[in-house]
């Protein structure tokens, strides 16, 4: 069936006359979040995020279930997505496909122009989303003032919701929020999966919309059942150990950085100021990325430790049931306590025993998904290079080993220059300012200089590509 079931919708609160849309990539199927915005008359912003009812379809304990919860999450390969729920839901009936009447869980929040959340309330609904929106169209109207055919009804809307999006980024920035502002890799390959061309994504203000406005619904749920004291899936990102930022300082030392203060304490805003201080710097990219490799990994845990990257005391994962387990749990656990109101000591202790392993599970599952589709882009690159061997590229030296130089180009693709090979002179490895110093010329190879390259060679097996420094 891909039709909602009529006796459903006069259980829910009907929200399918309002001005609802999504906002995803072009190439997006499974659309599981949808966004309305309103001002209010006393001036502040009613913020509306409409998620896809995956719990009502897929039953818990069900087989669709098990293999969800098997799979863990859905992974986002270069040319293709194996998806955690069958394409039938996930691209038909759970998403929030336009024009179609869709059920929906929505955290509907009034937030004030400070960015504070006032009051809220997170119900079941329908929605029948306006427009499918995608993010360069939403980039144009907004970055560039266009009018894009179709989106006129929707200009002052958006505008709005940039308004929005400003407050809660400002709000968050103020409590300690990290943007570590990492680029990621765009592969385009043509039919038979052939790289054709490599750059970096774009992240305009309408991806950054809908990250400031999940995050506000993803930390609004979780503080709504984190004060029933109640069992939770909450995402949680631990303080940094000490030790590894110290030596991250250490290393800016040596690049001749010296941050002001002695940062004893780690609270977010210690790293935010760094990364501000190293914005302007000609070595920014490689030096955050250092940085966010001295933070721990996000994972799932039933125990709510806060989340220090986006400097939250309480989050977790409600707006992607589609494509991510612990979300659909998170529905389950609201439709369980909220909508069916049931709390009792035997479903409390049902849930508190099924949580401990599912969010292990979960954030195994993860990374397994985050390690596969890494590999899988360095498969592409290196596909993508063997066409380009030869050619000369700008890059910059984005790490040192005592083995050679790895040197990253615009295009976010990094290869190797083994020591054997730098020639001139005789090589050694620095440990203390991670540098290769030839013997007799001094001459120095550091984290962030600039350096010509040639392509050498690629291997597609072995995943990697090697270059050679132009005189």
């Amino acid at each position: 069936a891909n039709e909602v079931c009529s006796d459903e919708i006069n259980k829910r609160r009907d929200l399918r006359k309002e001005t609802i849309f999504t906002i995803d990539g072009a190439d997006a199927k499974d659309l599981d979040d949808a966004i309305s915005v309103k001002i209010l008359a006393n001036g502040n912003y009613l913020l509306g995020v409409h998620i896809a009812d995956v719990s009502y379809y897929v039953k818990e304990n069900s087989a669709l279930d098990k293999e969800a919860y098997d799979r863990g999450t859905s992974v986002y390969l270069v040319d293709r997505v194996i998806p955690m729920l069958p394409h039938k839901l996930s691209n038909g009936i759970c998403s929030l496909n336009e024009v179609e009447d869709r059920l929906t869980v929505t955290c509907e929040m009034e937030i004030d122009n400070n960015g504070k959340t006032i009051k809220y309330d997170i119900y079941e609904s329908i929605i029948n989303s306006k427009k499918r929106m995608t993010y360069k169209e939403a980039n144009e109207i907004l970055e560039e003032g266009k009018i894009v055919k179709g989106y006129e009804n929707f200009i002052i809307t958006l505008k709005e919701m940039k308004m929005l999006s400003d407050i809660l980024r400002k709000y968050k920035e103020i409590r300690g929020y990290i943007d570590f502002d990492t680029d990621e890799v765009k592969i385009i390959v043509d039919e038979a999966g052939k790289p054709i061309e490599i750059n970096k994504r774009d992240r305009g203000i309408s991806e950054r919309i809908i990250e400031d406005f999940m995050i506000a619904a993803n930390e609004t749920v979780a503080s709504y059942i984190y004060f029933m004291d109640l069992p939770f899936v909450y995402r949680i990102h631990e303080y940094p150990k000490e030790d590894k930022i110290q030596s991250f300082l250490r290393f800016l030392n040596i690049l001749g950085y010296s941050v002001k203060g002695k940062p004893t304490d780690f609270h977010p805003k210690t790293i935010q100021k760094i990364l501000n201080y190293l914005r302007d710097k000609k070595e920014f990219k490689i030096l955050s990325n250092l940085l966010l490799r001295c933070m721990r990994k996000a994972i799932y845990s039933s125990e709510n430790k806060g989340h220090y990257g986006l400097a939250s005391k309480c989050y977790t994962h409600f707006t992607s049931p589609i494509r991510r387990y612990p979300d659909t749990t998170v529905h389950r656990l609201l439709r369980t306590y909220l909508f069916e109101n049931n709390i009792n000591r035997e479903t409390r202790n049902y849930w508190q025993g099924k949580l401990i392993p599912l969010c292990e599970h979960s954030s195994i599952k993860e990374q397994d998904s985050i390690d596969c589709e890494r590999e899988v882009d360095s498969m592409k690159m290196a596909e993508y290079m063997l066409d380009h061997i030869g050619d000369e590229y700008e890059g910059i030296v984005s790490s040192v080993m005592n083995f050679g130089i790895f040197v990253q180009l615009d295009n976010l693709i990094e290869g190797l220059i083994r020591i054997n090979e730098i020639g001139e002179d005789y090589y050694i490895y620095d440990e203390t300012t991670l540098s290769l110093i030839g013997e007799r010329t001094k001459n120095r190879y550091r984290i962030g200089d600039a350096i010509r390259v040639r392509v050498k060679s690629a291997s597609k097996e072995e995943r990697n590509i090697d270059f050679e420094i132009v005189r």
